[in-house]
């Protein structure tokens, strides 16, 4: 009875290959094209990967794999498991199919005979999915129809190309790419024999217990004739098959991913080199602090080549957190200063109280430093006096050329990314312009700084370092406690965030990883060197750099720190002229000065000299003396009364 019924069962299903048409299948073309990744992926300038973001929570795919990159050993295993006769075939494996039909309804037990074109028709359409342990004939038929239509359109390699990218291997993971990467960290195209034999035991039972999956590959490795691959499956079952999936793959930038990547399948090119990212990465120590962040930018184009929002991937991003440092603006309060030559890189401040020695006034206690100095260890009370002296619309135009939105006086809590950006223009001879990481945005370049006021900016904050030379400014503790480390070498500008013990040495050795051997940039035209001395010499000769025409050779500065003050008349003076009919009231104006004075009365020019004869005229008087420059060394407020006589007339 076996061969009549084999017989009879092929009789009744040869009628499906004149009803192989009415499934609404897709094109080859459209199936590839609608192929979307899961996860979203950054790539450096050159096409590094740098961090992967999963978008889509429902199903874990990745790129589509075309054929001819897929491993030989992966194509060899699955054909060998799924479909042996899959060339030979026009989609029904009529022979396989016939007997697993007579084992099923006759034989007692249960066999499979789907080909690989009738599962791949099945995950095409659901309707054709056969679920477990519920298959019919009838799916069996409407299945088998469908694979004889579909083999008709596509050729073979196209079906098994969309079978691979399409199939479900282990928990949400669809297709060969996501199995093979995100199971065994390789690509597709390195699958070995032990992995590929693996993969395919899978397909049977995606989520079956690793022991069995081992069991089922390495029957199918013996089939192939490696019966000597079974330890290496089953270790690599035990080791690989259960391990968390859903981690990134590439985490050197997470935190600019997550700024950037938007939807699942997005493939964005950054202006990152990815492999100063690793280097700046490689440098810290597990003793830094895990929320440091870091911004390199390029000093020729603005460009950023780094940006490390922090060291935990999952914490916030240090980069463009707003951050208060009260002291992060005196650099740039400094060289509008200089740019408008209120003072000079050895202009003497004031610091505090004086304390007179009265045997030499000459000996008095220090009370002064000059402005290099000053801004170099950090004196509050010099620089903000400075500052204070600062017209301030010409104050907070500045900071909107240099990318601020002045909220009062100064921005309260600039980030990472603000500060970078306006501390390049130092290194960019005075040119400003917004930060970019995308070869999209836009980033139009205009002047901050005149370029010698740029370079004599960074002269006062350059030290060579283990890396070369250096132009660093460290604004003091923000409200975390942390410090930010802003400066720039030959070629970058580095920014760092950190509240570890040693931020200075944090970021020399990030400079240091960045690229060494810094060399000091070029003085630019309109300068002019100086030798200049101090009396008395608290501090020793040197060279410095001056805007032509507001050089000076030697300072001299009073005992109480100042360049200039007025002796007569005194401050607060309250003077009555003498009675009418007596010839006009002369005062003889008197200065002590350490350089060459002039005389200005109400803000209108007086005279020179640092004694000044003076016809007294009534009134509430402004005098004040000043520099060659025009700076203002003193001022002080008096009044002058009428007679007696002529207030009664």
């Amino acid at each position: 009875m076996k061969p009549f019924r084999c017989l009879l069962l092929l009789v009744l299903l040869s009628p499906l290959a004149a009803l192989a048409e009415g499934f609404a299948l897709p094109a080859f073309e459209q199936v590839r094209a609608s192929h979307l990744s899961s996860d979203a992926l950054l790539l450096d300038r050159t096409g590094l990967p740098l961090a992967d973001l999963r978008l889509d929570t429902r199903v874990r795919r990745l790129d589509w794999v075309p054929l001819a990159q897929l491993s030989p050993a992966m194509r060899d295993a699955l054909l060998t498991a799924e479909d042996r006769r899959f060339f030979a075939h026009s989609g029904v494996d009529w022979v396989a199919f016939a007997g697993a039909a007579w084992q099923n309804l006759w034989g007692g037990g249960k066999r499979g005979a789907s080909t690989l074109t009738m599962q791949l028709a099945g995950l095409l359409d659901p309707a054709l999915r056969m679920p477990a342990n519920r298959r019919s004939v009838a799916q069996k038929w409407d299945q088998s129809r469908a694979a004889l239509e579909l083999e008709s359109k596509w050729n073979k390699q196209q079906i098994l190309e969309a079978y691979l990218n399409l199939a479900p291997f282990r928990g949400d993971l669809q297709g060969i790419s996501a199995a093979s990467e995100l199971i065994f960290k390789l690509p597709a195209s390195r699958l070995g024999p032990s992995e590929a034999s693996l993969l395919t035991a899978l397909l049977r039972g995606p989520n079956a217990a690793p022991p069995l999956v081992a069991k089922r590959a390495c029957r199918l490795a013996a089939s192939l004739g490696r019966n000597n691959q079974c330890g290496e499956i089953t270790r690599l079952a035990q080791s690989q098959l259960d391990t968390p999936r859903n981690m990134p793959r590439y985490r050197l930038a997470p935190h600019l991913a997550r700024r950037v990547l938007q939807q699942g399948g997005q493939r964005s090119t950054s202006l990152l080199d990815g492999h100063l990212q690793a280097r700046l990465l490689a440098a810290f120590t597990p003793q830094d602090d895990p929320a440091s962040a870091v911004l390199v930018l390029d000093n020729s184009s603005g460009e950023v080549l780094a940006w490390i929002g922090a060291l935990d991937p999952l914490g916030a991003d240090g980069v463009v957190r707003p951050r208060l440092a009260p002291d992060w603006w005196w650099p740039y309060a400094t060289a509008l200063g200089i740019e408008q030559r209120q003072w000079t890189a050895a202009s003497p401040l004031p610091l505090g109280a004086v304390i007179f020695d009265p045997r030499d006034a000459r000996a008095a206690t220090p009370s002064w430093m000059s402005l290099r100095f000053a801004l170099r260890d950090h004196q509050p009370a010099a620089l903000i006096g400075l500052h204070a002296r600062q017209e301030r619309e010409a104050w907070l135009e500045r900071l909107r050329l240099l990318g601020f939105e002045p909220d009062g006086d100064t921005p309260a809590a600039p980030s990472l990314l603000q500060l970078a950006s306006a501390w390049r223009a130092f290194a960019a001879n005075g040119q400003w312009q917004a930060a970019r990481w995308l070869p999209t945005q836009e980033s139009n370049p205009r002047r901050a700084w005149r370029a010698d006021t740029a370079f004599v900016l960074s002269d006062l904050l350059a030290s060579p370092g283990p890396a070369g030379w250096a132009s660093l400014w460290q604004s003091h503790a923000s409200e975390d406690g942390s410090r930010l480390l802003i400066g720039h070498s030959e070629r970058y500008t580095l920014a760092l965030a950190t509240t570890g013990n040693d931020p200075l040495g944090l970021w020399q050795r990030l400079q240091l990883a960045a690229a060494g051997d810094s060399r000091p940039p070029p003085a630019p035209p309109g300068l002019v060197t100086q030798n200049v001395y101090f009396e008395p010499a608290l501090e020793t000769p040197r060279s410095e750099y001056f805007l032509r025409g507001s050089e000076i050779e030697t300072v001299t500065v009073l005992a109480d720190g100042r360049r200039g003050r007025i002796i007569f008349p005194a401050a607060g003076l309250n003077h009555v002229l003498d009675e009418t009919g007596r010839p006009r009231e002369r005062w003889i104006l008197q200065a002590e000065s350490s350089t060459a004075l002039r005389w200005l009365l109400d803000g209108h020019p007086l005279g020179e000299g640092q004694r000044l004869l003076w016809n007294v005229q009534p009134g509430q008087h402004r005098l004040a003396i000043s520099d060659g420059r025009g700076e203002i060394l003193h001022a002080i407020e008096f009044e002058v009364h009428p007679a007696p006589e002529s207030q009664e007339r």
